[in-house]
């Protein structure tokens, strides 16, 4: 087994819930059903001659674009002209079969998602939005980025991200990463986690790396970022199969199984989860998580039985294990090590070199900024700004270590 750095072990403690956990239900269901929903009912009419009525009978009696012609107008109570917002019956047709490629999706078509009543459809809308915010710099250098309601993830969006200048005939290296609690796919420079800067420092370093980055089930329309505090515990519920969800990524993305020359499966914090539930649903083979490169980020709340049994099976035997570890308790990696062996390092946030302007740069400090990352050895009282990732050990996991390559030499980077 390789250390990175030697620490002491203990026994280990049961699972406790997420250190970055800040449940909001409220938060959580922002987005839920329009409360006026008729659902299959015809549209409202309203009264002859208002806009409701004129709606009504102009979509029944003439051709219209099959968008169009399920959409729904609510009369809005004492609105003028009776005429109240309009939604969609029943969401976007071939939302589920299509590739949204995010750099020609157009802001109507980002809307008629976000409008349904499909909260899977909504997700796919905000996703789709926010990935075209949060890197929209990178699209117009010649990134791409695709996103669809996989069939792995539960029909929960998935964003696969390409470098500028990547050739899909060349051999890749695909890297899947499910977040922790606050995180969603689409979160800018600056969040918490810090997903987005270490994926453009990779892209940077090797074109040739394919991001896929599942969604869960209740991630908020808010991205984390500087300009906003997300808060909100990731529910993973809708994993099924993370090899067929890379599968049918990389197939969106035009890139062929063939090219891969090496895949890296990732979790952070919550996202830990979503290893018990793939193996849960396993036959034993190990098979619906495929990887030859494991990346912990501080991610063992339960998680690590299932780890090591992976680690046993037909499809884990063999892969390399990385944890690293912040804030998680101590012990909990010790069947993992067991299990893995020579292909076992752990990193711990601990024994790194601290925090400076220069590896974790300030990348906002609008007046409006929601954090104010101080780093050690600055003065406190001042105002810092947001940082790449919040100083928070748990944080600086992923903030630090997401994709890194070559791995950090004893006592750290």
């Amino acid at each position: 087994m390789t250390t990175l750095p030697l620490v002491n072990t203990g026994i280990g403690a049961p699972p406790l819930a997420d250190a970055a956990q800040a449940p909001d239900a409220a938060r959580a269901d922002a987005h839920a059903a329009f409360p006026g929903a008729i659902g299959t009912q015809a549209a409202p009419s309203g009264p002859p001659g208002t806009a409701a009525d004129l709606m009504a009978r102009y979509g029944a009696e003439h051709d219209l674009h099959p968008l169009a012609q399920q959409q729904i107008v609510y009369a809005a109570p004492g609105g003028a002209g009776g005429m109240g917002a309009i939604k969609s019956q029943k969401g976007v047709p071939d939302a589920d079969t299509r590739t949204w490629d995010v750099s020609k999706t157009s802001q109507a078509d980002i809307d008629a998602l976000k409008n349904s009543p499909d909260k899977q459809q909504q997700r796919l809308g905000h996703t789709i939005e926010n990935a075209k915010a949060s890197y929209g710099d990178l699209l117009a250098k010649g990134a791409r980025i695709v996103v669809t309601m996989n069939e792995g993830n539960g029909k929960e969006p998935v964003m696969t991200l390409t470098a500028p200048g990547f050739d899909a005939k060349l051999p890749v290296r695909v890297h899947t990463h499910y977040h922790g609690d606050n995180a969603t796919v689409g979160d800018p420079e600056g969040s918490k986690a810090g997903q987005n800067s270490r994926i453009r420092a990779t892209l940077a370093r090797d074109p040739q790396t394919v991001f896929i980055l599942p969604e869960c089930q209740n991630a908020t329309p808010e991205v984390d970022g500087p300009k906003h505090d997300n808060g909100y515990p990731a529910d993973w519920g809708n994993v099924k199969n993370q090899a067929q969800t890379t599968d049918r990524a990389l197939e969106a993305a035009g890139i062929s199984k063939s090219k891969i020359e090496q895949e890296t499966v990732s979790v952070h914090s919550r996202g830990g989860s979503v290893i018990s539930k793939l193996l849960h649903k396993d036959d034993g083979s190990g098979s619906k998580l495929r990887a030859d490169r494991l990346e912990l980020h501080d991610s063992l709340y339960g998680s690590q039985g299932d780890v090591a049994k992976w680690g046993r099976s037909e499809n884990g035997r063999g892969a390399k294990v990385i944890y690293v570890h912040g804030s998680n308790p101590a012990g909990r990696d010790q069947e993992i090590a067991k299990t893995f062996g020579s292909n076992y390092i752990r990193i711990d946030i601990s024994r790194q070199k601290p925090l400076d302007d220069k590896n974790n740069p300030v990348v906002y400090n609008g007046k409006d900024a929601q954090r104010n990352d101080h780093v050690a050895g600055h003065k406190g009282g001042g105002r810092e700004g947001v940082r790449q990732y919040n100083p928070d050990p748990h944080y600086q996991t992923t903030g630090r270590f997401l994709a890194i390559w070559p791995l950090p030499n004893r006592g750290g980077t």
